[in-house]
């Protein structure tokens, strides 16, 4: 092969990695909820160590940082904080079956100033809980479409407007979260422990 038959060659190479690229970018982005959700748990399995993990922020389509938190609570470990891209947690080893506190645990929101779209993602939420009527038996929200916002904050926001948390699931299309209305604060406490603890 001659030098000009490589600069007549390089293009063609470039535009097809290129092309190859988007699909499989798209292929990933296409891939439902459950996927990625099940991707992330596996993850956390795979990669934990003497009872830490890390996961890369950015890596898991549709789901945000807070998401991947609230994920790895979920499966019984502790946000321990944010360097650069990865994320790391902490299991917990419990003694004599008494809960363990993790030093270094990080419980304020990951990002200080709000993860990308928090403001949209704000007015959502204030959207849905003005458009609720205290005459509804039930208000679910959608936890994936207010990815950027923590759980806790969701979950207090709607407390002001009285709902209270009841129950959390996630499917393949969908991660919902649901409360019914009213409750007193000790009520409130306690269902946002049992949320905490999944």
């Amino acid at each position: 092969m001659t030098f000009l038959d490589l600069l007549w060659l390089f293009p063609i190479l470039i535009g097809a990695y290129v092309f190859f690229g988007v699909i499989l970018l798209a292929r990933n982005h296409f891939k439902p909820l459950g996927t990625h959700v099940a991707k992330v748990r596996e993850d956390l399995a795979s990669r934990e160590k003497n009872g830490a993990s890390d996961l890369r922020t950015g890596h898991y389509p549709k789901i945000s940082n807070e998401m991947m938190r609230d994920l790895a609570e979920h499966e019984g470990f502790v946000f321990l904080g944010l360097g650069g891209p990865i994320m790391s947690f902490r299991r917990p080893v419990p003694t004599d079956g008494d809960p363990v506190e993790v030093p270094g645990a990080w419980k304020g929101p990951i990002e200080p100033h709000g993860d990308i779209g928090s403001g949209k993602h704000r007015r959502l939420l204030r959207e849905w809980l003005d458009g609720a009527s205290a005459d509804d038996s039930s208000l679910t929200l959608r936890r994936d479409q207010l990815g950027a916002l923590p759980k806790a904050e969701i979950l207090e926001s709607a407390a002001e407007y009285g709902w209270s948390f009841e129950s959390e699931e996630i499917t393949d299309t969908e991660w919902r979260l649901t409360f019914r209305p009213g409750a007193d604060a000790q009520e409130q406490d306690e269902r946002w422990l049992l949320a905490d603890d999944g």
